[in-house]
């Protein structure tokens, strides 16, 4: 009686337990840790990472010169169509198509 409940808990319990660790990782690049012997090597790690910020700092600058207001205002220059006085004789702009309306049959 015990061994039909016990075994879908079993098997619950497993692949709860399995989708947690697969969300464990960490994402984008790795970090490399700081080497543990010689001097040159730890000065040459130090001037990588301080390199590496720097670089990043420049590129996030630069992103935020290119992007500086997404929302800001812009002009938009009216079509001359509409600035032009209500005049029914004139020749319409190129491409328009005719109005049936100036042009009774």
């Amino acid at each position: 009686m015990t061994r039909p409940i016990l075994r879908p808990l079993l098997l619950t319990a497993l692949l709860l337990g399995a989708t947690s660790l697969t969300a464990c990782g960490k994402q984008g690049a790795l970090e490399r840790p700081a080497p543990l012997f010689g001097a040159q090597a730890k000065a040459d790690y130090e001037a990588k990472k301080k390199a590496d910020a720097q670089d990043a700092a420049k590129k996030k600058a630069d992103k935020d010169a290119d992007d500086a207001d997404p929302y800001q205002a812009r002009t938009v220059e009216a079509p001359s169509a509409i600035t032009q006085p209500n005049n029914p004789g004139a020749q319409p702009p190129q491409g328009a198509l005719p109005d049936p309306m100036t042009t009774p049959r």
